[in-house]
């Protein structure tokens, strides 16, 4: 018998033998499909013309079949999946998201509320019985000045984000956060909405501060920080909502896109012109931009 008659018979008993193990599995599982059947398949992409039947289980045929065929393996691409797709998990809500948006928005004007209470009541108890107790930790505690940040009371940039002195000055901002406050909270969030607010107040006290020690030279100059506070949050909104239509004075119909660069220029215009005027105008500016800054920061972060 030549050689070539033995190794067509050996290769004969083999595939017997793969299709008798391979009848079995199917009659295990019926939905399998017969893998001899696409086995002549997948090698005859690679014959030549030329080729013998023992050429089909040759080296280089092998190593091209796994350079090709191999990487749409269902394990690479559960791989691909998994380390290098571009997408991140959805962020975790925090507890602050999972509060109410009304209680957060509520506890704001009930701290400036109490905070302006405590004022009138230090204003009243000095000028009946001379006592400046509250008066003096008030102002030790809930104003931004030089003398408290150059003697460690730096938690003035937090907690003057509540306070207002003047009945017209906590009117006006309150309400102002009343009507901007709840549409922005729902763009941002809770956690984001308290992080514009104290950033607003926090910029709007630093840029006073600044200021008024390094250009105009004074350093007695105390300033509330809950208008940068609440001119950011009307910032933020103005430019998320440029046609909405603001009332100057309550009265005056203004859109967004024009109040906010007038209102900014009005008081850059003051501050460096140095008017005589009880408004702190540089921190007004340092919250107006903050609230600008902050907006562009998110439209930023969705590109």
């Amino acid at each position: 018998m030549s050689k070539r008659c033995l190794h067509v018979s050996h290769r004969s008993i083999i595939q017997s033998k793969c299709n008798s193990r391979l009848a079995h599995c199917n009659t295990l599982n019926p939905h399998l499909r017969p893998f001899s059947s696409q086995l002549p398949v997948r090698i005859a992409q690679f014959q030549t013309p030329a080729a013998t039947a023992a050429s089909t289980y040759s080296l280089p045929a092998f190593l091209q079949f796994a350079r090709t065929q191999l990487r749409n393996a269902t394990h690479r691409d559960i791989l691909r999946f998994r380390y290098s797709s571009p997408r991140r998990p959805p962020r975790r809500p925090n507890w602050l998201d999972s509060i109410n948006g009304n209680v957060i928005f509520v506890a704001i004007i009930a701290i400036n509320a109490g905070v302006f209470l405590f004022w009138q009541g230090a204003k009243s108890t000095y000028q009946t019985t001379r006592d400046p107790t509250l008066w003096i930790f008030l102002r030790n505690n809930f104003l931004v000045n030089w003398e408290n940040i150059t003697s460690g009371r730096v938690w003035t940039l937090i907690t003057s984000c509540f306070s207002h002195q003047d009945i017209e000055h906590a009117l006006f901002n309150g309400l102002s956060f009343y009507f901007m406050a709840p549409g922005v909270m729902q763009v941002l969030g809770n956690s984001r909405f308290l992080g514009l607010y104290f950033l607003g107040g926090i910029a709007s006290s630093v840029t006073s501060l600044v200021w008024n020690r390094f250009y105009k030279h004074e350093s007695n100059f105390s300033s509330h920080g809950a208008s940068g506070a609440i001119l950011a949050t009307i910032a933020f909104y103005a430019c998320a909502f440029p046609r909405t239509k603001f009332l100057i004075f309550f009265v005056i119909p203004c859109p967004a896109w024009v109040f906010l660069p007038g209102i900014l220029a009005f008081d850059v215009y003051r501050s460096v012109t140095d008017a005589r005027t009880r408004t702190d105008t540089a921190g007004h500016v340092g919250g107006m931009m903050s609230g600008i800054g902050f907006f562009l920061w998110r439209v930023a972060l969705r590109r």
